[in-house]
């Protein structure tokens, strides 16, 4: 089962995107990434409210550091949720090349 919840953070300008995955280290899927890279660099959402930055929250520790690579990547930021604590998972990607994770094509 995947769950997915949204929402924005009218003073900080935020969209936070709480995902849940019945199995650790699903990757976000690309569309998806490519839609929030789209919100974040136009600094609007489809509501037209405005977007400073995107985050994604993971509940689970291992899908957190396994999607952290791409979604950092995408211009997007990752966190784990730590018990109603959320966590950032570190600075930027490991790699360069767009293609490692399906971001281009």
């Amino acid at each position: 089962m995947t769950k997915e919840r949204i929402e924005y953070d009218p003073d900080k300008k935020l969209v936070k995107i709480y995902r849940t995955f019945s199995t650790p280290k699903t990757l976000v899927p690309t569309k998806e990434l490519k839609r929030w890279t789209a919100v974040a660099k136009a600094g609007e959402d489809d509501q037209g409210r405005p977007v400073k930055a995107v985050r994604y929250v993971f509940d689970n520790e291992e899908t957190a550091k396994y999607n952290h690579q791409p979604v950092s990547y995408a211009g997007l930021q990752a966190y784990l949720d730590e018990g109603g604590k959320e966590s950032p998972l570190g600075e930027g990607p490991d790699f360069s090349a767009r293609e490692d994770f399906g971001i281009d094509g």
